[in-house]
């Protein structure tokens, strides 16, 4: 019970950090209702990334203070900017109220992504039993341990002997989180799930329904599908909570749809002149902080996106002028000149050639199969949303409308770039396409809910037409009434019983905490659980990263000689790696050992993350070591104290 209190206690922190700051800031602006709270959020982490920038420039040790101080003046900037250019205007009044059936489909579907969360996870101090997981969690206790939570420190903690600066890392979610365990006091595993809920149910649901609104209006019909398809797709956002884990991208894609909204609304929107296109693109540049330093994969993708959308609004623009339009030739130098910016970024933000190692699994035909059927990344084949896809589609045949061809586009888009990283075998054309996503499926998977969403939306008002007109036209209207009962039962509670029940369970395995778990036994947590009884503060512990040993450090709050899989390792570390059981008094390793504090050893066996093999010679013997005394034990967990050196 205790734990499911501190659940609540972070997410009433969470919501209070991601809210209050991006909400005034949007009504600041000018903003207004829906589109006031789905800007709230990234707007809230633009504050929280440059309060983690600013804050060690000024000496700040990182908490609220600096977090504080940028969100005044951002909201200084706001109010400033709106007075100077558009004084008066009221931005988004006329979608300001929605109907009930609305407001309440855009209430439930955050609960249902919360249930959903809850059930993977099944308890809120389990942690995702991946890899990335390491560095995820130990970051955050980094930066509670500095007072220093700026992206271009993070990376320290796997340098700090490399004698070399650190370089940028997209720490984001970790400044977030550290700033959630800093202020109400929780775990930084019950943190950690905190956010997931956060980004997952709230920021992830209100801006893909502002983006349907945007695109498709406000009816309520289409407002409750859009709702509704929101929780209906394994590939967003609990693919990124399981696989990897990829927790910043998460974040960072959740950003996305309303950040598109904007400049959809900037430059496709229906305006008098310059002056009110400003506000929105003013509100859409202070998101795009939060979007580049959460994760660089996501603002390669509302790039590309971005792309779309400008070479959509000229073509609008040549086909209203018939000729050429008001301003001359610069909109089409600055889309040029957008476009070649955005080409040069998406090369030079592609990560190291190290780690774009993943490679083609399936065909271009099943990669397409899987598009059609949305059932990317291997997932179950889901009927519903690949019938509402299609009717989606062919109504935009049907209306003809320039945010109908646009969404198209943005499909064609997406899909072009799922195939291409699932299935096109030639390696080097799908690394300048794909690179920037690590050429790895998942991300790229996890991007086509963005486009299935406002499709499934409008598949699901159109058809809901359709049988509304039947009803009306037929003499049985009684018939079409269990159709469209129909119709909402295999549109929405089908896919939670059927595919995302199978997302779930497949969460599942990677939160479980089992004897045979791939990070962190039962044994292991428990044995983690003892050492602040056991081991004290200034100690340094010893041991295999691979086998889940350098969680100590999060979990347990205590040192750890290596705190991830992935770091430098300088040669007087590896010379302890190599020979700490059978070191002596007096030796070199031993005067290593004390110049690190290290004087405790952990030993989680031979079992390592995603089925690694890794061999420390010094920690191979330590059951026999004379160097080492044994402390406790917890089944096959076992935790020493070096003694050899006195």
């Amino acid at each position: 019970m205790t734990t499911w209190i501190e659940l609540l206690l972070a997410l009433g922190t969470l919501g209070l950090l991601l809210f209050i700051p991006g909400y005034l800031i949007a009504r600041f602006l000018g903003l207004r209702g829906l589109w006031a709270v789905a800007v709230s959020g990234p707007a809230s982490v633009t504050v929280v990334v440059l309060a983690s920038i600013v804050a060690p420039l000024l000496g700040l040790t990182w908490g609220l203070l600096p977090v504080a101080l940028v969100a005044v003046s951002v909201l200084a900037v706001a109010s400033a900017l709106r007075m100077l250019f558009w004084r008066g205007q009221s931005l988004g009044r006329s979608e300001e109220s929605l109907r009930p059936w609305a407001i309440a489909a855009t209430a439930a579907a955050p609960l249902v992504i919360l249930i959903q969360v809850l059930a993977m996870v099944s308890s809120p101090e389990h942690i995702s039993q991946t890899f990335d997981n390491i560095f995820h969690l130990n970051a955050v206790r980094y930066i509670l341990d500095t007072g220093n939570a700026s992206p271009f420190w993070v990376s320290s903690l796997t340098s700090v002997e490399a004698g070399v600066p650190p370089t940028f890392y997209p720490a984001g979610w970790h400044a977030l989180s550290a700033l959630v365990v800093g202020v109400s006091g929780v775990s930084i595993a019950v943190s950690s799930n905190a956010l997931v809920i956060g980004f997952a149910a709230f920021v992830w649901t209100s801006g893909i329904v502002v983006l349907t609104r945007e695109l498709w209006g406000r009816r309520t019909v289409t407002i409750v599908a859009a709702a509704a398809a929101a929780t209906c797709f394994p590939a967003f956002p609990l693919l990124l909570a399981d696989y990897g884990v990829l927790f910043p991208f998460m974040m960072a894609l959740s950003f996305v749809p309303v950040s598109l909204a904007l400049l959809i609304r900037a430059v496709i929107g229906v305006h008098a002149d310059g002056r009110e296109r400003l506000p929105w693109l003013v509100a859409l540049c202070g998101l795009l902080p939060a979007v580049a330093i959460s994760h660089p994969g996501a603002l390669v993708a509302l790039l590309a996106f971005g792309g779309v959308v400008l070479l959509a609004a000229l073509v609008r623009r040549a086909r209203l002028y018939r000729g050429l339009p008001p301003g001359g030739v610069w909109p089409w130098v600055s889309v040029g000149v957008y476009l070649l910016v955005a080409g040069v970024l998406w090369y030079v933000l592609r990560p190291p050639a190290d780690a774009r190692t993943w490679l083609p699994e399936i065909t271009v035909g099943q990669a397409i199969g899987e598009v059609l059927t949305v059932s990317v990344n291997g997932a179950p084949v889901n009927l519903g949303m690949a019938l509402l896809v299609l009717i989606g589609v062919a109504a935009i045949f049907r209306r003809r409308t320039v945010q109908g061809w646009l969404v198209l586009a943005l499909f064609a888009l997406a899909a072009g770039l799922y195939v291409t990283v699932a299935g096109v075998p030639y390696l080097l054309l799908r690394d300048i396409l794909v690179g920037a996503w690590y050429d790895n499926i998942p991300r790229l998977a996890a991007i086509m809910p963005l486009v299935w969403v406002p499709l499934a939306a409008l598949g699901f008002t159109a058809a809901w037409d359709w049988l509304v007109a039947q009803r009306r036209a037929i003499a049985r209207p009684a018939l079409a009434t269990v159709a469209l009962g129909a119709l909402v039962l295999a549109a929405f509670p089908v896919p939670q019983v059927m595919s995302m029940r199978q997302a779930v369970r497949d969460g599942q395995a990677n939160y479980a905490v089992t004897g045979k778990a791939p990070l962190l036994s039962t044994d292991e947590l428990v044995l983690l659980d003892r050492l602040d009884d056991e081991v004290p503060v200034d100690a340094v512990i010893l041991g295999s990263p691979w086998t889940g040993t350098a969680l100590a450090y999060a979990l347990a709050d205590r040192k750890v000689l290596l705190p991830h899989t992935l770091m430098y390792v300088s040669p007087e570390m590896q010379e302890i790696l190599d020979g700490l059981d059978t070191t002596r008094a007096g030796s070199e390793v031993c005067d290593l050992l004390a110049e690190r504090s290290v004087s405790y050893a952990l030993d989680f066996g031979r079992r390592e993350v995603n089925d690694g093999r890794h061999v420390y010679p010094g920690l191979d013997q330590l059951a026999t070591s004379g160097a080492v005394e044994l402390v406790d034990q917890q089944g096959s967990a076992r935790l020493y104290r070096v003694t050899a050196c006195g």
